[in-house]
């Protein structure tokens, strides 16, 4: 958990510190001054302290001198963060929830609508809706993501496919690593079978967490159930899985996400689902943004008549509310 000072405090600092403009001066034998330099050179420094009045140091006698301006610039940093909390804070309980119904209070939401091209198990233009929602503070973050994709060629269905999906990361205040868990649903008309479910615990860490990367791995174990189409079994699975964003400007960013889950009964046989996004802002008042990206969903064991590899690009017009 970071550490930040409350904005009155902060404020009182700085302005303490733009006023006093002082340097802290420690002498060789331990002793320490609080006094502005008035002038210095190679031999010494003078200051006027504010009961001994102006006095001439020479350097050999000083040991350190810190400008008072770190301590302004810390403040400085201090009330910034300060300040972006209390925005957060302030933000989070105007939230009335999506559509003013108190549902997902305080989250990030997202809704996308756009169309892809699919190079897999269909080869049409795809309708894609999307709906995404986060929380985070120092304890706890939520993903929940929804997709679903569907497309008609010549009065057919060609792709009718629906996913939710749940991950939650308890995280340590003070530590990289995290616990997680994650449940996902996927139905889908055109596989071998009509839906699978799926569930997987394990460990996590933060490389890297900056304005620009935001760079986290994870491992654990679970497996899927799948339902329907003669094929009513379970299969147990690892997971590896890599989480990037990567803040290009204010107005661009790319997010990149790759999930491999080895069999744990089949030796060689696993699942591999990456995605690849960029995203620019179109209207930040309003929250609109223009999306582009691929992804690519791999089954080795996919049975006969179907691809191993489903792979698909889209655009789509993404609203932030």
């Amino acid at each position: 958990m970071k550490f930040s000072l409350p904005m009155t405090t902060a404020a009182l600092l700085l302005s303490a510190c733009g006023a006093a403009q002082a340097e802290t001066i420690t002498l060789v034998d331990g002793d320490v001054i609080n006094a502005p330099i008035t002038a210095s050179d190679d031999t010494s420094i003078t200051i006027n302290h504010p009961t001994l009045g102006e006095l001439t140091i020479p350097r050999l006698k000083v040991a350190s001198i810190h400008d008072d301006a770190d301590a302004l610039a810390e403040a400085r940093a201090a009330q910034e963060e300060a300040e972006a909390a209390e925005a957060l804070a302030a933000e989070r309980a105007a939230d009335d929830g999506i559509f003013g119904t108190g549902l997902l209070q305080g989250w990030t939401r997202r809704i996308s609508l756009g169309i892809n091209g699919a190079e897999g198990n269909s080869r049409n233009t795809n309708i894609r809706a999307n709906f995404n929602a986060g929380y985070e503070d120092d304890e706890d973050r939520w993903a929940f993501d929804m997709l679903y994709r569907v497309s008609r060629a010549s009065g057919a269905t060609t792709e009718n496919r629906f996913q939710a999906e749940l991950t939650k990361d308890w995280l340590m205040p003070g530590e990289d690593y995290f616990y997680w868990a994650n449940a996902k649903f996927e139905w889908d008309d055109f596989e071998v079978w009509d839906n699978r479910i799926s569930g997987f615990v394990g460990i996590g860490y933060q490389f890297i967490d900056n304005d620009t990367w935001d760079v986290r791995g994870r491992a654990g174990v679970g497996g899927n159930q799948t339902n329907g189409g003669g094929t009513n079994e379970f299969t147990a699975e690892a997971f590896l899985g890599v989480e990037v964003d990567y803040a290009i400007s204010d107005k661009q960013s790319v997010a990149f996400t790759n999930y491999l889950y080895p069999s744990l009964e089949d030796g060689g046989e696993f699942r591999n689902i990456t995605t690849l996004g960029w995203q620019i802002e179109i209207d930040q008042d309003k929250g609109m943004s223009l999306e582009l990206g691929v992804a690519n969903e791999h089954d080795s064991a996919a049975p006969a008549g179907f691809k191993k590899n489903d792979f698909t690009y889209y655009i789509a017009l993404v609203w932030d509310f």
